[in-house]
């Protein structure tokens, strides 16, 4: 089957260890790339050039938004596919991307989305769906000096399709960070942008989970609590519930655990198919060594494997704590109370997930 007419657009600067292996992973699906580098001096333009892409090189503007929309505006096939240097393309079907381009076109406003995976600071790998597949349309633009948002006739994407396309992120890796200064840039950008738009809860979101990462627990309380309050007054709630799991592990690394608590059930107030929240109250209880409360620890990852993994469609999750990651936090508990039976089953369960320090955990209490 032909390939969808699809445009691949990145704006990119000095990702010369990365651009290399992003376009391989595009070009199965694309018509056409097309870099937008913004003062590269390494060989990056050079490299995309060298694998087909048009380069066009502007000057940078602290405005991730404008670079969007003129990356954007050179593409000429009839679907865009936005994506960064540092995200790889590691699954999905042409076929199937094609279906969902044709139901895109039938519907204004219409986006489609994309599975994205990302390994954070802790080693965990977070996956939530995000719109990057549109029509090449100059109704569709992007806003926001930074984290930009797709928007339709300047207004929010009206549906979204899942297009299956599974994302890769790699940028936010302890060794990356290191090296880049990103999250320091990230914050001057998104302050900025909260001058202009004080009660934006997308960038109070934003700031607080940039300051998170940075592991700066004290800001990013402060920005999520004011984004928590400001979705709980809206009627979307767009970002509501990853704001209040974000802000439940700041209360745990703070040790506020009266706080922990308060936020772990108006979490489940809201949304109480969110695995990931009962995962956050286990750890936390774990965390509190409150003896009182340490009957709660296997009810907590109990009702996590009930659940399954939350949809990954409908939530921001981490990978595992529907399944061997809540197994693997029961046979820690079993296996501090002294029941080795129950240790070793849960450990197996998470064991056969491919957990291998689950593995190392059975041959310890089997020895």
């Amino acid at each position: 089957m032909d390939k969808v007419g699809l445009s691949l657009c990145m704006i990119v600067k000095n990702e010369s260890e990365n651009i290399v292996k992003a376009i391989k992973t595009a070009q199965t699906f694309v018509q056409e790339i097309i870099i937008v580098d913004t003062g590269s001096t390494d060989q990056t333009p050079e490299l995309a050039q060298s694998l087909g892409a048009k380069v066009f090189k502007i000057e940078w503007n602290d405005h991730f938004g404008d670079m969007r929309n003129y990356s954007i505006q050179k593409a000429t096939q009839p679907f865009i596919l936005v994506m960064d240097a540092d995200e790889l393309i590691i699954d999905g079907d042409m076929s199937y991307l094609q279906e969902c381009c044709r139901l895109i076109s039938q519907q204004p406003g219409a986006a489609g989305t994309v599975i994205m995976t990302n390994e954070t600071v802790q080693g965990d790998v977070s996956i939530t769906s995000i719109t990057r597949i549109f029509p090449n349309d100059r109704r569709y633009k992007y806003a926001g000096r930074i984290h930009e948002q797709l928007m339709f006739v300047g207004s929010p994407i009206k549906s979204t399709i899942n297009t299956q396309i599974v994302i890769s992120h790699t940028g936010y890796s302890d060794a990356l960070i290191q090296g880049k200064n990103k999250l320091e840039r990230n914050i001057q950008l998104l302050k900025k942008e909260l001058q202009v738009s004080p009660d934006q809860s997308y960038i109070l979101f934003q700031i607080g989970r940039t300051y998170y990462v940075m592991k700066d627990y004290v800001q990013a309380e402060y920005f999520l609590s004011k984004c928590v309050e400001i979705e709980l007054s809206s009627s979307h709630r767009s970002f509501l519930a990853i704001a209040l799991l974000t802000l439940g592990y700041c209360f745990i690394h703070l040790k506020k655990f009266n706080d922990f608590v308060r936020c772990y059930r108006k979490g489940i107030e809201y949304y109480p198919d969110y695995t990931d929240l009962y995962f956050m109250y286990g750890v936390g209880l774990i965390e509190s060594r409150n003896i009182s409360a340490f009957k709660e620890i296997p009810e907590a990852f109990k009702k996590c494997i009930e659940l399954g993994d939350a949809s990954d469609l409908k939530y921001e999750t981490v990978r595992g704590v529907g399944s061997f990651k809540a197994h693997f936090n029961l046979g820690l508990y079993y296996e501090i109370i002294g029941d080795s039976t129950k240790a070793v089953y849960h450990y197996q369960q998470s064991s056969d997930f491919g957990n291998e320090e689950a593995k190392k955990r059975i041959s310890q209490i089997l020895k």
